[in-house]
């Protein structure tokens, strides 16, 4: 039998951040390696719905995990010699966060702290044969490391799971370069709401930053309206884009955020025309 390592590519919680609506700041993702649990061999890696200690190891989904698989495939058409990072990361990323929005049902996951992350075969995998790659969903905590969850992921977003993976800011989405993501039951100035706008193919060239937010102005109102269930003088829709790098892996979406004048402590959810939170 033979023991694996692998290679995990990951965007982190931060690349949320990458432009807003007022300042445009170039995405610049990154990637990082792990030495994940050995498996016996590519027929033995975990399947898709089982739970994962983070890397190739399958646990109990009741218990504590770092990781639900969502999808494997195979890397084809780049060639013998180990790909780098970009390479794998072009590929894969747009594959897997596809195959995370069908999973959770809902394509609104970059509102969510729930992200696509992505296990490929090490060099010496790769000299051997290996093509796979697995995907799994991974939730940030809000300092956007991975974190740990208990309980499936699966189909989550069709249902009422949105809020327990909300991403909500302590500052304005719409001005500042890292509003910093903070938890949604404290403290906080903006909530990330259903709706993400998406702008295309990872394929295509990425759209000049005019017509992103021309885009964006009018599908956000509409959705953070719909959200707070009444349009106010004290809460208004920002938006945040991914930078260049990123659309080429398959970011190719907006994200639009209800964002109030002020910070508050609740939830913006259908609030209607009761008063701001204190």
């Amino acid at each position: 039998m033979r023991r694996r390592r692998a290679v995990v590519g990951l965007l982190a919680l931060s690349l949320a951040w990458a432009t807003g609506c007022a300042a445009r700041v170039a995405g610049a993702p990154d990637g990082e390696v792990v030495r994940p649990s050995i498996t016996p061999g590519v027929a033995e890696l975990p399947a898709p719905g089982r739970c994962t200690d983070g890397g190739l190891t399958a646990v109990d989904c009741a218990r504590p995990h770092g990781g639900e698989v969502v999808d494997i495939g195979e890397f084809t058409g780049l060639g013998d010699d180990y790909p780098g990072e970009r390479d794998f990361r072009r590929q894969a990323i747009p594959a897997c966060r596809a195959a995370l929005a069908g999973y959770l049902g809902s394509a609104d996951h970059d509102a969510t702290r729930l992200q696509a992350h992505v296990l490929w075969p090490s060099r010496d995998g790769w000299a051997k044969g290996d093509r796979w790659r697995l995907c799994t969903a991974v939730e940030l905590t809000t300092d956007g490391r991975r974190g740990q969850r208990t309980g499936r992921v699966k189909d989550l977003l069709k249902a009422a799971g949105f809020a327990g993976v909300q991403l909500c800011a302590q500052g304005s989405p719409a001005h500042d370069a890292d509003p910093v993501i903070t938890a949604c039951d404290g403290p906080h100035r903006a909530e990330a709401v259903p709706g993400v706008l998406d702008l295309g193919r990872p394929g295509d060239p990425a759209p000049p930053r005019d017509q992103v937010d021309a885009r964006a102005k009018e599908h956000c109102a509409t959705a953070v309206a719909g959200y707070v269930g009444a349009e106010r003088q004290d809460v208004f829709a920002s938006w945040r884009s991914f930078g260049s790098q990123a659309w080429s892996e398959g970011f190719t979406t907006v994200v639009c955020y209800a964002e109030a004048t002020r910070p508050f402590t609740g939830r913006l959810w259908g609030l209607g025309t009761k008063a701001l939170p204190a």
